[in-house]
């Protein structure tokens, strides 16, 4: 088993440095409609966060001049955001040009490539008087919310916090950190939901990797993993169809728990059996969607495997004890 999670883990390596290279690694957009929207195509900086940490280790001078150049040719004031603004972009769009999630993960990609850029951009979300971190840099009170609207698009959401918190951990910024706020936002079964990501794993898994090694936190942590584990399928995987993305997610997040070994076991041979031969995996889940109006919600898909194999090789390399959820 180890030699073919190993053979597994160089093949997808192998895979993801080719759509590193090809530049084939953005999401597809498309809307209610199912016509692709501006931001077809668009999402690198987000994808690149999760093609560096399944990388570790693996990245040569090629690769992180790669992945360096793609950030800094995107960079916007100091921030980032899903999409580069566009050549018709309104003034009125202006807001949703750098966002705090896609600032945080690429904090987060420069610490993994050992760049150090001080989170300092992030304070710019910042609400002090509600203690949270906002996704967009919009004027007014601030609330959390998991409630998709496009009323909320502008409030803070669970997951946002999260990643942010992530970023902001080990500087000095740390004690802007509302460890209560994530146990708040827990969901009674177990989870934490997500705003932008339809996958209950998805803010689960970033809860998760902050939480994990606080006592404090034990009694959510155990919750959380109680729940993936009791919503793990008879064949090992996760979500309908035993869908990969979500298979890796759940994966990822039970890796560093000895107690969950056999149920990280049965997902990692899931993983196994439903690679391909190219070394990639394939989905079709929603990644991420944005209620842009009333009549009409944009939704995003790993149309290159770039993104859900990433998440399949940190998966493999997590179990393998390959890497750890703190860089």
């Amino acid at each position: 088993m180890e030699n073919r999670v190993q053979s597994a883990i160089a093949k997808a390596a192998a895979f993801l440095r080719e759509r590193l290279r090809s530049g084939a690694y953005g999401l597809a957009c498309v809307g209610s409609d199912g016509t692709p929207r501006f931001s077809d195509n668009k999402g690198h900086v987000f994808v690149v966060s999760f093609l560096t940490e399944a990388m570790s280790g693996l990245l040569d001078e090629i690769d992180r001049t790669l992945i360096l150049v793609r950030i800094l040719s995107e960079e916007n004031e100091g921030m980032w955001g899903f999409s580069p603004p566009g050549p018709y972009h309104r003034d009125e769009f202006r807001v949703f040009h750098v966002d705090s999630d896609d600032t945080a993960y690429v904090i987060r990609t420069l610490r993994r490539l050992g760049v150090n850029r001080p989170p300092q951009c992030l304070v710019r979300f910042y609400r002090e008087r509600e203690r949270l971190f906002v996704t967009f840099d919009a004027p007014g009170p601030a609330s959390l919310v998991t409630e998709a609207s496009p009323r909320n698009n502008l409030l803070a959401h669970p997951e946002v916090n999260a990643n942010v918190y992530l970023a902001l951990r080990g500087t000095h910024l740390e004690e802007l950190i509302d460890y209560d706020l994530l146990r708040r936002a827990q969901d009674e079964r177990g989870f934490w939901q997500s705003y932008f990501y339809p996958s209950s794993l998805y803010g689960t898994l970033l809860a998760l990797d902050l939480l994990h090694d606080d006592r404090r936190f034990a009694p959510a942590v155990a919750r959380a993993l109680s729940f993936i584990a009791g919503s793990q399928n008879a064949d090992g995987s996760w979500g309908a169809d035993g869908d990969p993305y979500e298979t890796a997610l759940a994966v990822a997040a039970t890796a560093p728990h000895p107690a969950y070994a056999a149920a990280t076991q049965r997902g990692v041979d899931h993983l196994l059996s439903s690679m391909t031969a190219d070394g990639s995996w394939t989905s079709k889940a929603c990644v991420w969607e944005f209620h842009a109006d009333e009549r009409d919600v944009l939704r995003a898909y790993d149309a290159h495997g770039a993104f859900v194999s990433a998440l399949c090789t940190t998966a493999l390399r997590r179990a393998a004890g390959q890497l750890s959820p703190f860089p």
